[in-house]
């Protein structure tokens, strides 16, 4: 799943708190944003491969 929000990648770095945007540069800094979302799953998933195999079934 994607998000449309995206927050500074030097966010550490560069602002006191999190900037957050909908374009691809930030407005504070200018610098690279990137995806605010996190990853659904870890790709340590222990039950990765029986959760897809149940999606198969129902579809």
């Amino acid at each position: 799943m994607k998000s449309d929000i995206r927050v500074c990648a030097n966010w550490e770095t560069a602002h006191d708190r999190p900037v957050y945007a909908l374009g691809d540069r930030c407005p504070a800094c200018d610098g690279p944003t990137e995806n605010s979302a996190p990853a659904p799953f870890g790709p340590e998933d222990p039950y990765g491969e029986y959760r897809r195999r149940a999606r198969r079934r129902s579809e």
